[in-house]
């Protein structure tokens, strides 16, 4: 009996050890980490696999560059290789209070890149109204997180403030977000809470603002 313990225990320290903490998977590159949030960048080159990897706190990801990729959850099967995420589309995950871990596998010819904000709030998330500012459009939202899809087709968002941190994401294009240039895929600002701002960019420009609550 005390043999087949500790193989049991052995067993479950070796499960264990295989996942790692996101910070700590290689292909997840921390950009940026205070008490309120984190800013990540996902990015697996063809052919690549990632370390199975835990998901610990809401974050929602931000497609920026697709290929096809499967998943596979802990103690699960390889999914089916899913479709190119398309630049721009974004995701939402309740992950606080029901962490999950997996790994991703890059199957298609691209770079797969996401851009991956994490809420480091275990509770509380705050229910502020929606901004009703002209040029910007609620693109999605859940308890930690509402995302704004910026209009520049016309005179584009005036300035405004956030009454929670809030992430000015290029997509597509190049923009100016206050004093900070954006000019490729990916870049990024931080804009604190009650700060005032304002986006400027062409009219093919494609910008999300994350308000993170």
């Amino acid at each position: 009996m005390k043999t087949t313990c500790l193989c049991a225990a052995a067993l479950f320290a070796g499960l264990a050890a295989a996942q790692v903490p996101i910070d700590q998977e290689p292909r997840h590159h921390i950009e940026f980490a205070n008490d309120a949030l984190r800013v990540i960048s996902p990015q697996i080159p063809p052919g690549d696999t990632t370390l199975e990897h835990i998901h610990m706190r809401d974050e929602t990801t931000i497609c920026i560059h697709g290929s096809s990729t499967r998943g596979k959850p802990h103690d699960g099967e390889w999914g089916k290789p899913g479709m190119s995420c398309v630049p721009g589309n974004a995701g939402l995950t309740e992950y606080t209070g029901k962490p999950r871990s997996h790994t991703v596998q890059n199957v298609g010819s691209e770079l797969f890149r996401l851009f991956l904000v994490e809420n480091e709030r275990e509770s509380g998330w705050q229910n502020n109204p929606a901004l009703a500012t002209p040029g910007l459009k609620v693109l999605r939202e859940n308890r930690s997180f509402r995302i704004y899809d910026a209009d520049f087709s016309g005179p584009g968002p005036i300035e405004h403030v956030h009454e929670v941190p809030a992430v000015v994401l290029l997509v597509a294009g190049e923009a100016n977000a206050g004093a900070k240039k954006l000019e490729q895929p990916g870049q990024w600002t931080l804009v604190p809470a009650g700060e005032k701002h304002h986006v400027t960019a062409a009219a093919d420009a494609r910008v999300l603002e994350i308000e993170v609550r």
